[in-house]
């Protein structure tokens, strides 16, 4: 059996066993929208009348994630299973968290609480459907609609509205008149929300299937000017198809792409990532490719093969081919004057052709070099090592310990004439 179907059919198991100890039990949310839309499954929820604490004596694997929101975790195997109990949430003074919650008996006011009709069915075990909201319609007319009033929803939790773009872009659906009338007039609620969940909803868009999609309602509703903290520059407008997403294959080339296209420096990208606090190797990742296009750019004659190795050996060869990766799904991305006949697919040549990009590469060492010139040890160790290193990347110079030492010794002896 497929893992899709398995893992599916773990969680009716689930359900069926609630209902077996006199409780009603439904699988909701997610899995229920994207197993009609027949993408794949990641997480299992189910919905129940059954108190956590009832579901905890049930099943011998239970950890108890969330008692307060009436939430444990149900352990099969390498499964986990969220259950919640049927639940009522009261104001949101937070405009994230539910101040109260209540516990019900019926599954039409849990789902009531939900925030798109989409995620607002609940699929029983017998494979009938409660849908008191019409989402399998709106499945069917690819729209993206607020359970109940769209002000409302946003108004309770503020997340909601960059949740609502990623589903629209992801999906391809639209976004409901009213829900985005909504985004609109609730969007100022914004800046209650944690840059780490608003970063973790924008990483979502950006790893998805229609990322200028994201942005471009992004840019449209003007959301994210009323984040908590400010992100300069703003979005870029991207015009055109997804083809050039598709062809990077990891969300932080495309973190490094937006903020290229955005015109975004080195100082400006890091600045960026910190404040949706991502992690420090993320940032440094996406920094140093906007370090290098930096570098690049600065060059006040046109950048030949000379140029082109010296930045890759500041900045990493890594750091290059990503740089390529990203110019070729985006040509505007890369705005450097390169020299005659030399263009980025050249520079992809000069970089396979490297033969060392790094000083530990070389077949000589410092002291090995100390001894053969008889100086004493020093910065000058460094600046020669480097320029041995430059030599063999352009490979003017054979990477082998006699050759190494025969140019260090020249080079010395002309500088000491």
């Amino acid at each position: 059996m497929p893992r899709q179907e398995a893992i599916w059919e773990e969680g009716i198991r689930v359900a069926s066993a609630l209902e077996a100890a006199g409780h009603e039990a439904y699988l909701v949310g997610g899995c229920v929208r994207d197993r009609l839309l027949g993408r794949e499954l990641h997480d299992i929820d189910i919905a129940t009348s059954a108190l956590p604490e009832q579901v905890m004596a049930l099943f011998p694997k239970v950890v108890p994630t969330g008692l307060p929101h009436g939430t444990v975790t149900v352990l099969i195997g390498e499964s986990a299973f969220e259950v919640t109990t049927f639940r009522h949430e009261t104001s949101y003074s937070d405009s994230r968290h539910p101040d109260e919650v209540a516990f019900v008996r019926d599954v039409k006011e849990d789902l009531a609480r939900r925030d798109f009709t989409v995620n607002a069915i609940a699929y029983g075990t017998n494979g009938v459907m409660i849908d008191p909201f019409g989402g399998q319609e709106d499945l069917k007319r690819r729209i993206v609609r607020c359970v109940g009033a769209a002000g409302e929803r946003f108004g309770e939790d503020a997340l909601r509205m960059l949740r609502g773009i990623r589903f629209a872009a992801e999906f391809d659906f639209e976004i409901d008149e009213e829900a985005w009338r909504g985004i609109l007039s609730q969007r100022e609620r914004l800046q209650r929300i944690a840059m780490e969940r608003v970063g973790s909803e924008l990483d979502k868009m950006l790893a998805g299937l229609h990322p200028s999609k994201a942005i471009r309602l992004l840019r449209t509703s003007g959301l994210l000017a009323h984040a908590k903290e400010s992100l300069y520059p703003p979005l870029p407008a991207i015009e055109g198809t997804e083809a050039g997403w598709h062809r990077l294959d990891r969300v932080e080339l495309r973190w490094a792409a937006v903020l290229l296209l955005a015109g975004a420096d080195s100082a400006q990208a890091d600045d960026w990532l910190r404040k949706l606090k991502f992690s420090s190797r993320r940032v440094a990742e996406v920094s140093a490719i906007a370090a290098l296009r930096g570098y690049l750019d600065e060059s006040r004659k046109p950048i030949d093969r000379e140029r082109w190795t010296a930045a890759v050996l500041r900045y990493g060869v890594k750091s290059a081919a990503d740089y390529i990766a990203i110019a070729r799904a985006f040509p505007s991305v890369d705005r450097s004057q390169w020299d005659s006949g030399v263009g980025i697919e050249r520079a992809d040549v000069w970089l396979r052709e490297m033969s060392a990009a790094t000083v530990k590469e070389l077949a000589v060492r410092g002291d090995e070099l100390v001894r053969l010139l008889g100086r004493e040890a020093g910065p000058w160790i460094s600046e020669e090592l480097n320029r041995l290193l430059l030599l063999v990347a352009l490979n003017k110079l054979k990477n082998e310990a006699q050759a190494l030492k025969a140019e260090a010794k020249r080079h010395w002896t002309d500088q000491n004439v």
